[in-house]
């Protein structure tokens, strides 16, 4: 299996210190993801290395040093209307076709906006409405992976990690509460239910 990642999702995992989780859940090494060349510049800029403190960005840029670059290069035309159309940046649409176009892949995001746009866009363009169709049960979001990491870690071991990387999602603060008490079941109880949201307004984007 190829994943290919966006930079917003490996940033939510540096802070969270959950780099190595993600890939022990998922029973992949990270020579099996990739990302858009250019991602990678942004990612090393001065604001996250600030936002994610040494240690952590030390960390991410170990770990990128181990993923390979987006190989396939998809058509020019194919980018712009999905820009256009969606809303989204050149990078989550470079993801989105050359993910349509793979066999044997999928999508992990930290972007729930670019799920909801090429969602909509799929009901009144043909073209993304194809890409949608492509997509189909292939994509991971973080909400995804955060229940994945649980289920195979346990609340207790990751509560931690959780917490010092909870300013990097708005749910992620919420479920684990103001005063910083969730138990595991309170916290679940949240992820599930946002994550349920986000399934019914993604249609079946969203994998298993």
């Amino acid at each position: 299996m190829i994943l290919l990642a966006d930079t917003d999702l490996l940033l939510k995992l540096a802070q969270c210190d959950l780099l190595e989780a993600f890939l022990v859940a998922f029973d992949v090494t990270a020579s099996d993801l990739a990302i858009v060349q250019r991602s990678r510049f942004s990612i090393i800029s001065p604001k996250h290395r600030k936002k994610l403190g040494a240690v952590r960005f030390g960390q991410l840029l170990e770990f990128l040093a181990g993923v390979s670059d987006v190989k396939h290069d998809p058509h020019e035309s194919e980018i712009a209307m999905l820009t256009e159309q969606t809303g989204i940046d050149a990078g989550e649409a470079v993801l989105f076709a050359v993910c349509a176009h793979s066999e044997n892949c999928f999508l992990a995001t930290g972007d729930k906006q670019c799920l909801l746009g090429l969602s909509m866009a799929s009901e009144t363009d043909a073209d993304c409405g194809r890409i949608c169709h492509a997509l189909t049960g292939r994509i991971f979001c973080f909400e995804q992976i955060l229940s994945r990491v649980l289920d195979h870690f346990g609340f207790e071991a990751i509560r931690e990690s959780l917490i010092r990387g909870r300013e990097c999602d708005t749910g992620l603060r919420i479920w684990l509460g103001s005063t910083l008490d969730a138990n595991e079941a309170r916290f679940r109880e949240g992820l599930t239910s946002y994550l349920g949201e986000i399934k019914r307004c993604t249609g079946n984007l969203l994998a298993e």
